[in-house]
């Protein structure tokens, strides 16, 4: 019987690097969907792997999603622990193709593998976009602060204004684009009824982690980064961290946790005890906040039942 085909796939703005695992020829293609459609047809993966490349690889998901076929976004991270484990310096776009191949092929399908959640494309580009918006105006508003020359203070707040006249603008597009899916509101609401949740975060939740209520709390917490690392050698246990998985989803997690924890609700008692009992740092205990709004909301999409404050 033969076994299934896993490719590795090294992406570029203009082209995409194909390795099968177990050898073969790389090919390199068009990264174009004519292209990318031949190649998948030709070729029937069982699984495509590749590493994402800030949007250069939605012409291959498009095609893979189209196709039901299984793949993963890997983290750059494995892929370099990979290289350093067989002892290759080189680096190509080929080398990496057939790197991501191997890849695949010796620890992606040993973990286990679950076809891809594809979610709402274009709230997630408008919820990416928002967060560009709120940066840039961040930054803005700092410059204006620093600021003393009168013509670089009218300058500066001309992008300052337009900046948030484009942000309201587009968080009413996307509250809008919510609002008009029955699924996509129900859960925005259910999400919402967790002290700390507000629609922004709720929404963020929606787009920018559509396994939610799909996995169980450990899998949600590792998926986003709030699984803790153990680290320890002989007596030395050394601190643990957390880290990779998905920093947006992070970041509205930290806001909504910090609101929490502000006012009166289980949440804040379990943030409390966790200082003042446990004695740990306030960073970690906020951390540990956090992951139970994860795992609270990941409950509630899974169970489609709005929060319990006698189970937080």
């Amino acid at each position: 019987m033969d076994k299934p085909t896993m490719i590795g796939v090294d992406v570029s703005k203009d082209w995409l690097d194909f390795a099968v695992a177990g050898g073969g020829p790389i090919e390199r293609i068009a990264n174009t969907p004519e292209a990318v459609a031949r190649l998948l047809d030709d070729h029937g993966p069982a699984l495509v792997a590749f590493e994402p490349t800030g949007g250069y690889e939605r012409v291959l998901q498009n095609a893979l999603r189209d196709r039901g076929i299984v793949f993963v976004r890997v983290h750059p991270n494995d892929v370099i622990a990979f290289r350093k484990s067989r002892g290759i310096r080189a680096k190509t776009d080929r080398i990496d193709a057939g790197l991501i191949a191997a890849f695949a092929a010796d620890e992606l399908v040993r973990r286990g593998l679950r076809p891809n959640i594809a979610g709402d494309q274009r709230l997630r580009e408008l919820v990416a976009r928002r967060r560009q918006l709120v940066d840039m105006l961040q930054a803005e508003r700092c410059r204006l602060e620093l600021a003393t020359a009168a013509a670089v203070r009218q300058s500066l707040s001309l992008v300052v204004d337009a900046i948030t006249n484009s942000l309201e603008a587009l968080e009413q597009e996307f509250l809008a684009h919510v609002a008009a899916n029955p699924d996509l509101a129900q859960l925005k609401g259910l999400l919402q009824s967790v002290k700390g949740i507000g629609p922004i975060t709720a929404t963020t939740l929606i787009a920018d982690l559509p396994e939610l209520g799909l996995l169980n709390a450990k899998e949600i917490a590792a998926l986003v980064g709030l699984a803790p690392n153990t680290r320890q050698s002989g007596k030395m246990r050394y601190r643990e961290r957390t880290g990779h998985g998905r920093p947006a989803v992070r970041r509205v997690l930290f806001n909504a946790a910090r609101s929490a924890i502000r006012h009166p609700s289980p949440l804040r008692t379990f943030y409390l005890r966790l200082v003042e009992q446990n004695q740990r740092p306030g960073k970690v205990a906020l951390t540990a906040v956090m992951r139970k709004l994860l795992v609270t909301a990941n409950a509630i999409a899974r169970d489609r039942q709005p929060w319990k404050l006698n189970t937080a």
